[in-house]
């Protein structure tokens, strides 16, 4: 089994680049595994008006967006790990799937009109955050479930086996911080 981590946190001494680090530790154990740090490959999440004109024909100006279709289509599973920022994915994850889950190459219109997914893979989301979870999933009605999980991934054909939700990041006891980066440390490796 292949594995592709994409991890949109900028600082590198973050939870979440730690974490990421760990799974990717771990992972090579038994599994094939790629790190993608969409900040440190210097990825531009804007799109662009060359990238725009392109989008329906599912191609984009944006060389990087070939290469990580690439690395995506040689995975069976990815894992997505972030912070959540006003309530949703870092700029720079939302322009990658806007970028590269490309019409024609992750999804197509079907019959009816609705989108059909061309991905068999599965998929963990990490995500880390400030906000207590009571707040996210009930006030927040927990956009990344709904928004990211439910419809993006899901319309892709992305089965989501996991999605590790970490609140009070900042707040939290370190015992609490550190329980939470072993119990997502054990499911890696159990995988």
């Amino acid at each position: 089994m292949k594995f592709l981590i994409i991890d949109s946190h900028p600082y590198s001494e973050s939870f979440n680049r730690q974490l990421t680090r760990k799974i990717e530790e771990v992972v090579k154990e038994k599994h094939e595994v790629e790190m993608l740090n969409l900040v440190d490959d210097g990825f531009n999440p804007v799109m662009d008006t060359a990238s725009l004109k392109l989008f329906s024909t599912g191609k984009s100006a944006d060389l990087k967006v070939e290469e990580y279709q690439k690395k995506i289509n040689e995975a069976d599973c990815l894992v997505f790990a972030f912070p959540i920022w006003w309530s949703t994915m870092p700029a720079i994850l939302k322009g990658f799937l806007d970028k590269v889950f490309l019409y024609g190459y992750a999804y197509i219109s079907g019959e009816n009109g609705a989108l059909e997914g061309l991905f068999s893979k599965q998929a963990v989301v990490i995500t880390t955050m400030e906000t207590p979870n009571s707040v996210y999933n009930e006030m927040l009605n927990n956009p990344v479930k709904n928004h990211f999980i439910n419809a993006t991934l899901a319309t892709c054909g992305i089965q989501t086996l996991k999605h590790f939700q970490i609140d009070k990041i900042n707040s939290g006891t370190d015992d609490y911080r550190k329980d939470s980066f072993n119990q997502i440390v054990e499911y890696f490796k159990k995988l």
